[in-house]
């Protein structure tokens, strides 16, 4: 259905990496110095974080299909980033809903479901950033939809390219590319 957003992940992604992070930390600010206008806008954020992970989701998953099929790039490391991008989609809304039901909420209960909401929210900066980490696995590690003039580049560990490694995995971090001296050395 989302079709149209797959060339547009890479772009995407940054959205709620951005807006998840910084949630979370004026959200602790605000909860440290009891500032309801940082509150507030840590819950802006949070809401619009959780808007560009539904996006980032929906972008990826039209867009895994090219890494893994026209570039060798191993379905279980596109996989292991879906997987936390989706725990990072259902943290994020699960602390909008129980900041949400706060409102509802007062004593002892409110600050219960807020404290949980905190939680989520934490939980959700934390893991966009691991599924950022992955991601950009996939992107230095594979190559995914990596293109030089272009044109997508092949896996380096795949056996098409005779690279060394096991098939679909990089000879060492980097994508097995030998470190040059860029001075001209």
């Amino acid at each position: 259905m989302f079709q149209f957003l797959g060339p547009y992940h890479p772009m995407i992604v940054h959205t709620p990496v951005a807006l998840l992070v910084f949630s979370a930390f004026f959200a602790l600010v605000g909860r440290l110095f009891d500032r309801e206008w940082v509150r507030k806008t840590s819950m802006l954020l949070l809401v619009f974080g959780f808007l560009g992970a539904w996006f980032a989701f929906q972008s990826g998953h039209a867009a895994h299909h090219v890494p893994e099929r026209k570039q060798g790039v191993p379905e279980e490391a596109i996989d292991e980033h879906a997987e936390f991008a989706k725990y990072t989609l259902w943290a994020a809304g699960a602390a909008v809903v129980a900041y949400a039901a706060t409102t509802r909420l007062s004593g002892g209960a409110a600050a219960a479901v807020g404290m949980v909401a905190l939680l989520l929210q934490l939980a959700a900066a934390v893991l966009i950033g691991v599924t950022g980490f992955r991601g950009g696995d996939l992107v230095f590690d594979y190559g995914a939809n990596v293109k030089v003039g272009g044109v997508l580049v092949k896996n380096p560990g795949t056996a098409e390219r005779g690279g060394g490694a096991e098939a679909g995995r990089p000879a060492a971090r980097g994508g097995g590319h030998e470190e040059r001296d860029h001075d001209g050395d």
